[in-house]
């Protein structure tokens, strides 16, 4: 691993405690906003509910759309169009937080819908390239291709012919986007699917890997560390590589899927491919941390997590070490609406972070948006959390 004596390049102590530099950004009006969501998210089966509700909602065409814009939209999300996450983006850079740019389009199942997606992530990198206000952009494979072709290869099943044409089309897409953020100097941050549909999206990543993360890491592979796999995938990543001039890209995740796999592996009989046990995942997660930081000198990391104590290990690790080219190797982030306390207190202590922004239409949007809130009602302790801090900086500021 590259390291060097303490120099001014050296960050700060991280201090997620520090409320003012939390809610610089927020007014009365969005604390209590904020307040009232994370009071409902909550409680699961409300969540669970209301989503349904209101999915159903918008398509039967009941004019919900400007309800939801102004409460779960306003603060989970940049807007319906490119231009309105611009404003938000702009807003995030003056507190010197990154943005990774996420089209939230979901469930599409046409090759026309699958194009319809690329063409909008190729003009976020040219918006991007021209703009220079963001470098990142996240990109889901179902969002490019169809799931059930993906499910098939993960499972070693035969493609027919016009499936086979199919997925060359899905790979196709990855490649124009990879080969336009390579040239903009834009990173891509591919999304894990579940399980049953992740082997595929595995070799897809490591092939772009190997075409354009030469120089440095363009494409990122997402790991979800929940899974009990993925610490020997990691190490099997870095053997595969070992030797060649490829500059690996790793995103590790906690997991989005949990109540799903362990359902899944239920049903068909077969071992549960996730951890039971939180602390297992957490364990997980931070030896993964620990592998990335042996092996700097080959990959970039993205520690894309919510859990303080994750974020504050890596954090001591880079003081500790110290990491002179920490802001070009390490980076965290956070989805855009949540754990605000780590992320800019991670950007005013000197670390490279990052906010994921979501934006789309609110009919397209919404099914994206809701499954962020079944997943973060799971997450043990966040909920209270963040009700706890917005708590104390509504009584500081004499709410």
């Amino acid at each position: 691993m590259e390291q060097t004596v303490a120099t001014s390049h050296t960050p700060g102590r991280f201090d997620p405690e520090n409320l003012q530099v939390t809610f610089c950004n927020k007014t009365n009006e969005e604390m209590r906003l904020a307040y009232w969501l994370f009071t409902m998210m909550g409680k699961p089966a409300l969540v669970k509910a209301g989503g349904l509700a209101t999915i159903a909602a918008l398509r039967l065409g009941l004019p919900i759309a400007p309800l939801i814009k102004g409460t779960l939209y306003r603060h989970f999300c940049g807007g319906e169009t490119l231009e309105e996450a611009q404003k938000v983006v702009q807003k995030l850079s003056a507190a010197r937080v990154h943005t990774v740019l996420d089209y939230a389009a979901e469930a599409q199942d046409t090759e026309a819908g699958f194009d319809y997606v690329r063409d909008e992530v190729l003009r976020n990198i040219e918006t991007g390239r021209d703009t220079k206000g963001f470098s990142y952009i996240s990109v889901k494979p179902t969002g490019i291709g169809h799931s059930h072709i993906f499910e098939k290869l993960h499972h070693s099943q035969e493609l027919n012919e016009e499936e086979q044409k199919s997925f060359a089309r899905t790979k196709e897409r990855l490649e124009s986007i990879c080969q336009s953020a390579a040239q903009a100097g834009i990173k891509v941050y591919l999304d894990a699917e579940e399980c049953c549909l992740q082997n595929p999206v595995d070799e897809l990543a490591e092939e772009m890997m190997r075409r354009f993360n030469k120089e440095r890491a363009v494409l990122f592979n997402t790991l979800q560390m929940y899974r009990t796999d993925r610490v020997a995938y990691l190490r099997g990543c870095l053997q595969r590589f070992e030797g060649e001039p490829v500059i690996l890209g790793i995103k590790l995740v906690r997991g989005a899927y949990l109540e799903k796999e362990q359902q899944r592996a239920e049903e068909n009989g077969c071992p549960c491919p996730v951890f039971i046990k939180k602390e297992d995942t957490d364990q997980s997660f931070n030896q993964a941390i620990d592998i990335c930081l042996a092996h700097l000198h080959r990959l970039e990391l993205c520690a894309a997590t919510h859990n303080e104590k994750s974020i504050t290990y890596l954090t001591e690790r880079i003081q500790q070490d110290p990491i002179k080219n920490h802001r070009q190797r390490i980076h965290f982030s956070q989805l855009y609406g949540m754990s605000d306390n780590l992320t800019f207190n991670l950007a005013d202590a000197g670390y490279n972070v990052s906010k994921y922004l979501p934006y789309g239409e609110v009919v397209t949007a919404v099914p994206y948006l809701i499954r962020r809130a079944e997943e973060n009602t799971s997450i043990a302790g966040q909920m209270g959390r963040e009700l706890s801090l917005l708590q104390k900086e509504m009584r500081r500021r004499r709410m």
